[in-house]
């Protein structure tokens, strides 16, 4: 009986990508995986997404410095939200470093996206701390500083993408999502390093000092960092997932945007919508969050930052209880209920930083770090257990920082802009809620393998 073409395509996805037509043929099997170079896998994405991610969000916690030092004409609001532009703009070129690394990925090696972008990011945040000031070199300062962050947003575009897959690629069915979940905390403690290192210069230096001079360390000690996360990355080896579908050369050499856009454009939109909900709760909880409760609410900064670093702290502890739990639960009822906890508690968490005395407003914080625990802790195995082994990293990539782009990386200028404009302090919780909305949509329509072979792949057992 004659099978329709497109009916045929979609069973082959949902079959793990079995069949004949050549994408899709069963991979050679697997090289098998020791314990040990699991440990050194995860412990190298673990270091590399730390350092990644302290050097790329750094900026976002000195956002109100960086706003006077480089658009010292503008009035205080306005030097915010200029200086909040210049770091979603690194947003807006994410995309671009996902249809760059992307197809590398897929063609090339998981393993080689992550050397350039760990390289590439150490260089942008390192040239960003030697940048003159305003006063020193007028409009070639903020021209500098947006060059610098296009580049880093490039290497962000590539550097998440490919050290989820890498690491979901290596591990077992049954534990992919609580050791993915690893690969958060060592983004989250990036953050949360830099929200210290911003709190020792608050402490240590005076407001002049920092202004003058001391705004540079945390990007000066980019290059040392990267150096110890390149050397790392260099010593691993590719993944046993990629070198088994590498060697199918049918599947291999038919990989590509065509097959991406054509049978996986619903899996594309589903991890929009997924990737959404985390990454607004993300960027509006751990990055503007801080800068809310100094601009907004006029906590002075020493204090706004502490209240933010324990809640921060208590994020890292929960997400790999949380991933482990989903392997049990599955991820998709586990960041259903983080989406839904956030729909329905950002008003009140809201209305707590609003009026509530410290304490109410630590309360605050660890409700909404709970629920984005609960989303970070399946998203790195989640969305690359969507698309098949050879469009993984492009249809990954794509996904991810079209939405970061277009959402999350510009939740801080927009919630900025919207209290400006309103003059309404609840602002960022309903953007929130708009992005929880998505994200069960998506949920809802996702289809849940937890425990399964990810499309494409040979089982991975223990």
């Amino acid at each position: 009986m004659a099978i329709n073409a497109a009916q045929a395509s979609n069973d082959l996805r949902l079959n793990g990508g079995r069949g004949d037509s050549g994408l899709d043929a069963r991979p050679a099997a697997p090289r098998k995986v020791g314990k040990s170079e699991l440990n050194r896998v995860v412990l190298a994405s673990v270091v590399g997404s730390f350092v990644e991610w302290f050097e790329f969000s750094v900026y976002g916690y000195l956002a109100s410095v960086l706003g006077k030092v480089f658009f010292p004409a503008s009035a205080p609001g306005t030097q915010l939200i200029a200086s909040l532009a210049a770091f979603a703009i690194a947003f807006f070129a994410r995309p671009f470093g996902g249809i760059i690394f992307g197809p590398i990925g897929d063609r090339l090696g998981r393993k080689q996206v992550l050397t350039v972008t760990i390289l590439m990011m150490a260089v942008a945040t390192f040239a960003i701390g030697l940048i003159p000031s305003h006063d020193a070199i007028g409009m070639a300062a903020p021209v500098l500083l947006v060059l610098l962050r296009l580049l880093q947003g490039i290497s962000a575009g590539g550097e998440g993408s490919g050290a989820a897959i890498y690491v979901a690629e290596y591990c077992s069915d049954k534990r992919r999502t609580a050791i993915t979940s690893w690969i958060e905390v060592g983004c989250i403690s990036g953050f949360a390093f830099g929200a210290t290192i911003t709190t020792v210069l608050t402490a240590f230096f005076s407001a002049e000092q920092i202004y003058a001079w001391a705004w540079r360390v945390p990007f000066l000690l980019a290059l040392p960092l990267g150096g110890i996360g390149l050397y790392i990355r260099k010593r691993l080896e590719e993944s046993p997932a990629f070198e088994a579908v590498s060697q199918n050369k049918k599947a291999h050499a038919n990989a590509g945007w065509n097959y991406l856009f054509s049978q996986c454009m619903r899996l594309v939109l589903i991890s929009c919508g997924i990737i959404i909900v985390t990454n607004v709760t993300l960027y509006t909880v751990t990055t503007y969050i801080p800068t809310y409760l100094i601009s907004t609410l006029t906590i002075d900064a020493k204090s706004g930052f502490l209240m933010s670093l324990g809640p921060q702290l208590f994020l890292i502890a929960m997400i790999p209880v949380m991933g482990a739990l989903a392997d049990r639960v599955t991820r998709k009822r586990m960041m259903l209920v983080g989406s839904f906890g956030v729909l329905v508690l950002a008003i009140p968490c809201f209305n707590m930083l609003v009026s509530g005395d410290t304490a109410i407003k630590v309360v605050a914080l660890l409700i909404l770090n709970l629920c984005l625990a609960s989303l970070l802790g399946c998203i790195y195995s989640i969305i690359p257990a969507l698309f098949p082994t050879q469009v993984r990293f492009t249809g990954m990539a794509v996904s991810y920082n079209v939405a970061v782009a277009l959402f999350a990386g510009t939740a801080p200028m927009l919630n900025a802009w919207l209290i400006q404009q309103t003059g309404n302090k609840m602002m960022p919780a309903y953007y929130l809620m708009f992005g929880a909305v998505l994200g069960i949509v998506a949920l809802v329509c996702s289809r849940d393998n937890t425990g399964h072979p990810m499309p494409g792949d040979e089982p991975r057992p223990e």
